[in-house]
């Protein structure tokens, strides 16, 4: 599909969901710490995702016929996506058709272990970083974050770190709690 942009100049939009309303889950598959966890996304779950890329891509493309970018020969790429050939081009459909088969995640996802109270059933961590139920084991990562922040996740991750090291060393009696 993409074959004929080989050594060509070309632009790209990525129209991507800051606040996606689908959210998957991570399970284990067994008792065995060897088995790979069953790792389910469920993009695409809730209509309103779909509908928010698709209102995405029409604007990548009202962009792409402005006349600044006219002036250089802009126009969208127009082979159709394998798998949605049967379905009119650039309609509401094809361009469904074509998330389902092309999309991705930008690498960031997290909130596998959510921090919340332990009255709360999908909280895996206490606001300490402990993992309830289970002496001696924090999560400090950005698995911890009950809602994902709409944008890279790699600074909230490093601040996860920290504060994490200073709740250990507090714990350890190294850092006192006036001092975090």
């Amino acid at each position: 599909m993409y074959k004929p942009l080989v050594n060509a100049e070309t632009w790209t939009i990525l129209p991507l969901l800051l606040r996606p309303r689908s959210s998957g889950w991570i399970r284990l598959k067994s008792r065995n710490p060897l088995h790979y966890p069953v790792i389910e996304p469920n993009y695409f779950a809730h209509r309103e995702d779909v509908k928010t890329l698709i209102e995405g891509i029409r604007i990548a493309h009202q962009i792409s016929n402005t006349t600044a970018f006219r002036r250089f020969g802009s126009r969208p790429l127009t082979t159709p996506m394998p798998g949605c050939r049967h379905i009119p081009f650039d309609s509401d459909p094809y361009w469904e058709c074509a998330l389902r088969h092309f999309t991705f995640t930008i690498y960031h996802p997290a909130g596998t272990c959510k921090m919340g109270p332990r009255s709360d059933p999908t909280a895996v961590v206490d606001p300490r970083l402990r993992v309830h139920g289970v002496r001696r084991l924090r999560v400090i990562d950005a698995s911890i974050m009950p809602i994902i922040v709409s944008g890279n996740t790699n600074a909230p991750t490093i601040m996860i770190g920290e504060k994490g090291s200073d709740l250990i060393k507090e714990d350890w009696g190294v850092l006192s709690p006036n001092k975090v």
